[in-house]
């Protein structure tokens, strides 16, 4: 199956079941040679946002406005 994040800390799961030699279900296999049905998937960490520090304000006094730099990086 597909991982479950396409960053930090998905998994991926499978099915794994005890079948004899014709394909039928079982119950004999040996439990301590199991195959894992899930692993992690890791593919780095998220993105996440950057910013700047805040600019000046547009007006000496009233309603002005403080812009800063935003972005999202990997």
């Amino acid at each position: 199956l597909q991982c479950s994040s396409t960053c930090a800390g998905g998994f991926q799961r499978r099915v794994v079941v005890c079948q004899d030699e014709n394909g039928y279900t079982a119950n004999n296999c040996d439990e301590k040679s199991k195959p894992v049905e899930q692993r992690s998937c890791e593919s780095g960490p998220c993105p996440q946002w950057a910013y700047g520090n805040w600019g000046e304000c547009t007006k000496p006094c009233g309603a002005g406005t403080r812009t800063r730099l935003v972005v999202c990086q990997r």
